[in-house]
């Protein structure tokens, strides 16, 4: 879904565009991700979100912010390539999915995969999707880089690169200010060729100075959340698995609550919960869901005790579950109308 910006103004600070629009909830939020497969609301409370995109032909630019903690799993295209940074101009040591002082640094990924990601509370991330065969056909990239891009890159790859940072910002501020000028379809296609020319400039720049990307490969931490989050999915959200051989093999259980602790600040018992909660609230919205109580969603999630499941919903949302289905479209189960 595509935002415009209503004031015309120089853009500066990319964090602060965002503050001029109105803010979303969960839901609303998740409908404006198109590519983004799942969102898990990790930290607790009313939660507040803003996001605007910016389309020219062969490339995009998404900027995000949300008051809470939120996972995102994200399904990525093999035709494109995404870049994914941190760009909150008022938190310079932020740290973003186990890497610290995220502002210098770039997330790149190309390839057909699901990728998980954590966007830290009260911070801004920029996503830029580029399409491969524009880019092939009307940059003069070198070859090697090329052939790295298509390669190494396909799982993901942290680049340490202060240039190719302030470039994709200085990019994504040239394109806010471009969507707010008036053009054709030919000027637009003129404006996205520019962008591109600007990225691959600032690719090619940093790969001939230095001779290569220096790259940091994906955290230990990161590595160890992703595969206990997975198990963890895989056994519907049970944690009595980390007590049998499984649990070997994926780490020991200090390290696996220390990568917790370092990447969302909670254990993997509290996160498996999480994701439980999260699950009865898209229930609670699904209409697919309209004729089961909230009582059998919260019992399909493994909740038997209603008064402690609602006390752990509120606390996660800043709502009784009977309010977040009271603001659904759809008529629900009549016994919700004694749900606390």
């Amino acid at each position: 879904m595509a935002v415009k910006i209503t004031e015309t103004c120089k853009v500066r600070a990319l964090d602060a565009v965002l503050q001029r629009l109105e803010t979303r909830d969960l839901e609303q939020f998740t409908s404006c991700c198109p590519d983004t497969a799942r969102i898990v609301q990790l930290g607790e409370g009313h939660f507040a979100g803003r996001l605007l995109d910016v389309h020219f032909p062969g490339i995009s630019f998404c900027l995000e912010w949300c008051n809470r903690t939120i996972e995102k799993e994200i399904d990525l295209q093999n035709d494109m390539l995404t870049f994914s940074m941190c760009v909150d101009s008022r938190r310079p040591d932020l740290s973003y999915n186990g890497v610290t002082k995220a502002k210098d640094w770039v997330l790149l990924q190309s390839g057909e995969d699901r990728s998980v990601l954590i966007s830290p509370a009260e911070s801004t991330q920029l996503t830029v999707k580029v399409s491969k065969r524009i880019f092939r056909e009307l940059t003069d990239v070198p070859p090697e880089i090329a052939d790295w891009l298509n390669g190494e890159v396909a799982h993901g790859e942290f680049l340490k690169t202060t240039f190719l940072a302030n470039r994709l910002r200085d990019v994504c501020r040239v394109a806010l200010e471009a969507s707010l000028l008036p053009g054709s379809v030919k000027r637009r296609q003129a404006f996205g060729n520019s962008l591109l020319a600007t990225l691959a400039t600032g690719l090619t720049f940093e790969w001939l100075s230095k001779q290569a990307f220096f790259t940091h490969q994906k955290p230990r931490a990161l590595e160890l959340y992703q595969a206990v989050r997975h198990a963890l999915l895989t056994h519907d959200g049970e944690l009595d698995f980390l007590s049998s051989c499984e649990l070997s093999r994926l780490g020991s259980r200090r390290s696996i609550e220390k990568a917790f602790a370092e990447l969302i600040n909670v254990g993997p018992a509290k996160y498996a919960r999480i994701v439980r909660l999260n699950n009865s609230r898209r229930k609670l919205h699904d209409k697919a869901y309209a004729d089961t109580s909230i009582g059998d969603i919260a019992a399909e999630e493994g909740f038997w005790d209603w008064s402690r499941f609602t006390t752990y919903y509120r606390k996660q949302f800043g709502e009784l579950p009977s309010e977040t289905r009271s603001k659904c479209s759809f008529p629900v189960a009549a016994s919700d109308t004694l749900a606390a």
